[in-house]
C-alpha cells in the first residue's frame, strides 16, 4: 500500500524532478564541472606526490647530515687537515689514521651518488681530503667567501648550493648540488676548516621524476633564488627570482596550493628548512587537461542521451529499491535491545539495499563484539591498576637508605641527614601517600630528583643526572613513576663497579606526542626478555621495563609505549611515547584505539 509520505513517492518525485534539472545543468556545464573535478583530483594526487618527494629529499638530507656530523666529530679528520707534518713519517701517520677512520665509518660518509671534500682553511696549510678519486687534487679555493659566508660571517649549519662552474673540472656529474658546513673546534669555537658533500643532481631529480608528466614541472629552488634541481636541466645552477617569488607566495597559501584561475595555472609549494629551499610543482592546465577539452563535447552528448533514457526506468528502479527497504524496516522495528535480529540478505536486491542490509548486520555484530571488548578492556584496566599498585618502595631500598642515614648521623653530617630524610619523606608521600595513578611532569621529575639524591648519598656523585624538561611540558599529566625504573636501571646496571658517567633526561613535545628520553653513556645492554625479571628484581619499584611498556599500552593503546636503543660500550637510550594530557585529563580521547606505528626520530 502506497502512502503519500512514503519513501517511494518521495523518491519518485525527487528523481524525476532531479533528472530534468540535472540534464539541463549537465548539458550546460559538464565541461566546467569535469575540469574542476579533474583539477581537484590532480591537486590531491600532486600534493600526495609532493609530500612523498619531500620525504625522499628529507631522507637524503639525513644521509648528508649524518656524513657532516661524522666528519665534524672526527678527531682523525681534524688532525689530518690541521696538524703540521714536517717529516714523511708524520705525513704517513696522518694518512694511515685517516684511512682507518674512513674504513670504520665509510657507511656514514657515503651519501648516495656523491663524494665528500674535507679541507683546512686556505692559507693555513691547505691540506685537504676528497673521496673523488678521479680529480682528488681539484679543491675550490673560493668556496668559503663565495658560498659559505652570510652577511660577512660563516653560520655553523649545513647549506645547499648549486653552481655551473665551481666543480666543473672535477665532478663526474652532468649537473650537481653541493652542501657545505664549517668545521668548528668545540672548545674554542674557532673554525679550522670545512666539509662539503658534492651530490649528483640526477639523484635528487629521481626523488620526484616519477611524478612528472605533460604540463607538470617540479623544481627545487634555494632561498636566494638559485635553482638546485629541476625537470628543466638548462636552468640548474642559475638564479630565477621570479620562480623564487612564486614559490614563496604559493607556500604561504593554505595547504601550499595556489590556483591562478585566469591563466589556468596551479602551483604547489613547500618550504624545506633542511635545504633552506622551496620544492615547487607547476601545473599548466591547458597542457595537462588537453585530452579533456577535446572530448568534452562528446561527453555532453553521451550524458544527455543516458539521462533521457534513465527517466523511463525511474519508476521501476524506485519500486525495486523501496520493496527490500520496506522489509528491512520491518526487521528493524521488531528488533529490541535484548533481542537484535539479523536481516537475511536478498540476492535480488539493489546495491544500495544490499549495502544497507550488510551495514545493519555488521552493526549488530559490532555491537556484540563491542560489548565483549568492553568487558575485556575493563579486565585489562584492572590489571593496569594492579600493576600501578606494584609501583611501591622496595624494602631493600628503605633498609639501605636508613642505613645510610644512620651512617651519616654517626659522622655528624646533620645537613646531609636532613636532606636525605626530607627526600625519603617526599618519595614516600608521592608513591604511597597518593592513590592517583597520574601526576604532572613537574611532580614526576621532583620525585625522581629525590630518588637521585638518595642514591648519590649512598654511592657518591660518580653518576651525574642532567635534566632537560621543556617548560610547556611541566603541567602535563603522566603515569606515576614512569621514568624512575629506567633511571634506576641505569644506576645499577649501566655503570658497573666504580665506573662514573652521566644520565640525561629529556622531556618535550614532538609530533603531537609527549616524548620522554632517558640516555646514559654507560656500558650499554642487550635486551633479553628471558632475564628481564632477574635484571629488575632489586629495583625500587619492583617492576621491569616490559611491565612499564605494557602499562602504558593498557592505559593509552598500542600506539604508545617504550622503545629502547642500546649498544654495548656506547650506552643506552630509552624513549617513552605518551599522549599529551593537560592537567585534569587522566586519559586522551579515543584511548586504546589503534594508531599507526610511531617513528621515533630523536635528535641528539
Amino acid at each position: 500500500m502506497l502512502r503519500k509520505n512514503s519513501i517511494f513517492i518521495k523518491m519518485l518525485i525527487l528523481m524525476l524532478s532531479g533528472i530534468l534539472f540535472v540534464s539541463l545543468v549537465l548539458m550546460a556545464a559538464s565541461s566546467t564541472i569535469s575540469e574542476r573535478i579533474l583539477l581537484r583530483q590532480v591537486i590531491r594526487n600532486a600534493s600526495a606526490n609532493m609530500n612523498l618527494a619531500k620525504d625522499e629529499l628529507l631522507r637524503y638530507n639525513d644521509q648528508v647530515a649524518n656524513a657532516m656530523l661524522q666528519i665534524s666529530s672526527s678527531d682523525a679528520f681534524k688532525k689530518y687537515i690541521t696538524r703540521p707534518a714536517t717529516t714523511p713519517l708524520q705525513q704517513i701517520d696522518l694518512v694511515i689514521s685517516l684511512g682507518r677512520y674512513i674504513d670504520l665509518y665509510k657507511d656514514y660518509l657515503s651519501p648516495d651518488h656523491s663524494h665528500i671534500i674535507v679541507s683546512g682553511l686556505p692559507g693555513e696549510g691547505e691540506r685537504h681530503y676528497s673521496s673523488n678519486s678521479l680529480k682528488w687534487d681539484k679543491i675550490p679555493q673560493d668556496i668559503i667567501p663565495k658560498y659559505m659566508k652570510v652577511n660577512g660571517e660563516v653560520p655553523n649549519r649545513i647549506m645547499y648550493h648549486a653552481s655551473p662552474d665551481l666543480f666543473v673540472e672535477s665532478v663526474p656529474y652532468d649537473n650537481f648540488v653541493f652542501a657545505t658546513k664549517p668545521l668548528v673546534d668545540t672548545s674554542t669555537g674557532r673554525m679550522y676548516g670545512y666539509a662539503a658533500v658534492v651530490m649528483d643532481e640526477l639523484n635528487i631529480f629521481q626523488k620526484y621524476s616519477a611524478y612528472l608528466s605533460e604540463g607538470i614541472r617540479i623544481s627545487l629552488v634555494s632561498a636566494d633564488g638559485t635553482v638546485l634541481s629541476s625537470a628543466d636541466k638548462t636552468v640548474i645552477g642559475s638564479k630565477d627570482d621570479s620562480l623564487l617569488g612564486h614559490a614563496r607566495l604559493t607556500a604561504q597559501q593554505k595547504g601550499g596550493i595556489w590556483t591562478e584561475k585566469g591563466s589556468k595555472r596551479t602551483s604547489i609549494s613547500y618550504y624545506l628548512p633542511e635545504f633552506d629551499a622551496y620544492l615547487i610543482e607547476e601545473i599548466d592546465q591547458r597542457k595537462a587537461f588537453a585530452p579533456l577539452y577535446s572530448i568534452s563535447s562528446e561527453i555532453l552528448k553521451v550524458v544527455s542521451v543516458m539521462l533521457a533514457a534513465s527517466m523511463l526506468f525511474v519508476y521501476f528502479v524506485s519500486k525495486r529499491i523501496t520493496s527490500p527497504l520496506s522489509k528491512l524496516v520491518e526487521t528493524m522495528k521488531t528488533s529490541r535491545g535484548d533481542s537484535l535480529k539479523l536481516h537475511p540478505l536478498q540476492e535480488g536486491g539493489s546495491y544500495e539495499t544490499n549495502v544497507l542490509t550488510k551495514s545493519y548486520n555488521r552493526m549488530i555484530k559490532e555491537i556484540d563484539e563491542y560489548t565483549e571488548r568492553l568487558l575485556y578492556e575493563q579486565q585489562e584496566r584492572r590489571k593496569a591498576d594492579l600493576n600501578a599498585l606494584q609501583m611501591q618502595i622496595n624494602p631493600h631500598f628503605l633498609y639501605n637508605t636508613l642505613s645510610s642515614i644512620k651512617h651519616l648521623a654517626n659522622m655528624g653530617r646533620t645537613d646531609t641527614v636532613d636532606q636525605t630524610i626530607n627526600s625519603l619523606i617526599s618519595m614516600l608521600q608521592s608513591t604511597l601517600g597518593s592513590t592517583e595513578d597520574h601526576v604532572t611532569v613537574e611532580e614526576e621529575i621532583e620525585t625522581l630528583k629525590h630518588y637521585v639524591l638518595i642514591n648519590q648519598v649512598r654511592y657518591g656523585d660518580r653518576i651525574r643526572v642532567h635534566y632537560g624538561v621543556a617548560d610547556d611540558c611541566l603541567g602535563l599529566m603522566v603515569p606515576k613513576l614512569i621514568v624512575q625504573p629506567f633511571v634506576e636501571n641505569a644506576f645499577f646496571h649501566a655503570f658497573p663497579g666504580n665506573a662514573s658517567g652521566n644520565i640525561h633526561i629529556y622531556v618535550r613535545r614532538l609530533d603531537g606526542l609527549l616524548r620522554i628520553e632517558i640516555m646514559d653513556d654507560g656500558t650499554g645492554i642487550v635486551p633479553s626478555p628471558d632475564h628481564s625479571d632477574e635484571r629488575t628484581k632489586h629495583h625500587l619499584s619492583g617492576i621491569g621495563i616490559h611491565n612499564v611498556d605494557a602499562r602504558v599500552q593498557l592505559l593509552f593503546g598500542p600506539g604508545y609505549g617504550v622503545h629502547i636503543d642500546s649498544e654495548e660500550g656506547y650506552g643506552t637510550s630509552v624513549q617513552i611515547a605518551l599522549p599529551i594530557l593537560p592537567q585534569g585529563r587522566p586519559e586522551p580521547p579515543g584511548s586504546g584505539a589503534s594508531r599507526a606505528k610511531l617513528e621515533m626520530n630523536w635528535e641528539n
